[in-house]
């Protein structure tokens, strides 16, 4: 039985030409350009098969267990809740490895029950400040501790709050990142979050050196729920978390902190220390922030180290996404070719994806599939469906 192989159109393309070619001058004559011909083909093949290689950062994960006695918000973690709870890894630069260390310790813990989600923070500090008194005021102007929740990891819309040492609270409701001119809900305010907090030291004194700072936060959990209208908080429910410390260096003018400035009178950059990294200077980056997973155990001790299915997917996902949202403010329109960003193959942290681009009447769609026939699609203003 003969066997004829299938002729893709690339090749019907290329070698119809060459067929025509032989029958006017012969086979003879025709074989350099028949050589030619396959070697591009080859060529071609070959560098379409060689996907894009990367390695990217993958959030971390903290299983939150649920206390089975009450918490006093006084920014002493001394209840059993806490001593049987884990603390999470110290806090990292916000762009990750390629900075130093931070030069002051932080690491949480986080509880929760049927009312509240609860943090507690511990920041090392030598010397404690704050002038921030009126609640929902810009407090990163301070040194702060930021909390940031998403409740759904499928939608763009997400919480901060805010707290300087004197305890004063800014809470922001998001209904999508910055990056797509998401509204910003400033006059939101969750009324029944408490805060406590103790200083390891002396408030706004120059004269000695403190140790430093506690935080210890309780936050509704239906003000969260409400943002996420549907939702339910059980054994096994994820959100996305992340936390910020804002840290300036400080000078001291009159016996009064301020922030530093240099010889020509401008701010000093601050420092920005987090729990997982977001790879740039910006935590308006939901795709970094940390899986987590609710428990209903008490005891944490040994964490289960839950990770998300798909967390590779949505990292490339999100890479994609944001080369787009880059190629869309050079050239004023969005990219309808994955290859414009290395695709449409990719080996990421050692798995191989494909991805494509599809434009919409609204903007566009981005696609990532792995080799088990998952899906996860993104549009412009970063919802999300995974099929």
């Amino acid at each position: 039985m003969s066997y004829e192989k299938p002729v893709s159109e690339l090749e019907r393309a290329f070698f119809m030409p060459v067929r025509i070619y032989s029958l006017l001058l012969g086979m003879k004559k025709a074989l350099p350009a028949l050589f030619l011909v396959t070697t591009l083909i080859s060529c071609s093949q070959e560098n379409h098969q060689k996907p894009l290689v990367l390695e990217l950062p993958i959030p971390k994960s903290y299983e939150i267990p649920k206390t089975q006695n009450s918490i006093s918000i006084d920014g002493i973690a001394d209840e059993d809740s806490w001593a049987n709870t884990l603390w999470s890894d110290f806090f990292i630069d916000i762009e990750g490895s390629k900075n130093p260390l931070p030069y002051y310790d932080t690491r949480v813990k986080m509880l929760w029950d049927d009312e509240f989600i609860y943090f507690y923070a511990e920041l090392e500090e030598e010397h404690i400040w704050g002038d921030i008194t009126e609640r929902d005021a810009v407090i990163f102007h301070n040194n702060d501790f930021e909390v940031f929740i998403k409740p759904n990891q499928f939608q763009p819309y997400y919480a901060e709050f805010e707290v300087n040492a004197l305890g004063t609270l800014w809470e922001l409701f998001l209904a999508r990142p910055y990056r797509r001119n998401g509204p910003v809900l400033n006059q939101w305010d969750v009324n029944g979050t408490q805060i406590g907090i103790d200083i390891q030291g002396t408030l706004n004194d120059p004269s000695d050196i403190d140790k430093g700072w506690n935080i210890e936060m309780a936050i509704p959990i239906q003000a969260i729920k409400d943002i996420d209208r549907g939702s339910k908080i059980e054994e096994g429910s994820l959100w996305r978390v992340n936390f910020s410390r804002v840290q300036w260096r400080h000078q001291i003018n009159n016996g009064v902190y301020s922030r530093k400035e240099d010889s020509n009178g401008s701010l000093l950059h601050e420092n920005n220390w987090v729990w997982t990294e977001q790879s740039a200077i910006a935590m308006h980056r939901p795709e970094h922030w940390g899986y987590v997973f609710f428990s209903s155990e008490s005891n944490t001790n040994e964490s289960r180290g839950y990770q998300d299915e798909l967390d590779v997917e949505q990292q490339l996902l999100f890479y994609l996404y944001r080369k787009q949202l880059d190629w869309n403010s050079e050239k004023k329109i969005f990219s309808s070719n994955i290859s414009d960003f290395g695709g449409p193959d990719f080996l990421v942290n050692s798995e191989s994806l494909t991805a494509s681009i599809t434009l919409t009447k609204l903007g566009f769609e981005i696609t990532v599939s792995n080799t088990k026939n998952q899906s996860i699609t993104i549009n412009q203003d970063g919802y999300i469906i995974t099929h």
